[in-house]
């Protein structure tokens, strides 16, 4: 997930991730791996301070909140948490657990977010349980799946995946593998 050049040398676009799997597969292990990675700064945003405790909190509510490097974490408030974000530029921004904190029907300030991720330079990782614990608009501009066990019924995101049939199959694929590997984990592209 790092910066690098395309061919006709302008910045990469940004990625949007959706990172899918029940609790002990793997998923917060796998992403603070890609995390401490990455090279870029990190904002996880998370709906309590049960997970990610070893990571500095920041409220955002003030500018020099948003001057940091490394991983810092931020605990979804209602209120403040979408106007903030607006001025998050340049790193990663994690959702964990989003379903915690968005509905189907997300905000509009979401969808913006997710559409100017690429002038903003923001990868973005949209993480739950299963397809549906993922609102709708994340799937609509996802370019990658990271792919742990799920059972969740995939089916009712029909509708939103692109190239619905071969994200299906490596689910399944993933579940098979899972019986024997708990951990097993599948990355698609789009």
């Amino acid at each position: 997930m790092q910066p690098d050049e395309n061919t006709t040398g302008t910045a990469r676009a940004a990625q949007l991730t959706i990172l899918l799997g029940f609790n002990g597969t793997g998923k917060t292990t796998l992403l603070r791996h890609i995390l401490q990675n990455s090279g870029q700064r990190a904002l996880v945003v998370t709906p309590d301070d049960a997970e990610w405790t070893d990571y500095p909190l920041t409220d955002l509510a003030k500018p020099s909140d948003f001057v940091f490097s490394g991983i810092r974490r931020h605990i979804f408030d209602t209120e403040r948490t979408l106007a903030a974000l607006d001025k998050f530029k340049k790193g990663i921004l994690v959702f964990d657990d989003c379903r915690a904190y968005f509905a189907d029907h997300t905000d509009a300030r979401v969808r913006a977010l997710l559409i100017r991720r690429r002038q903003r330079e923001v990868d973005v990782f949209a993480v739950g349980h299963g397809f549906t614990q993922v609102p709708p608009v994340f799937f609509t501009f996802a370019t990658n799946y990271i792919l742990f066990k799920t059972v969740d019924n995939i089916d009712r995101r029909k509708n939103c995946i692109q190239d619905f049939e071969r994200v299906r199959k490596a689910q399944e694929v993933v579940n098979a593998k899972a019986v024997k590997k708990p951990h097993f984990y599948k990355i698609i592209n789009n």
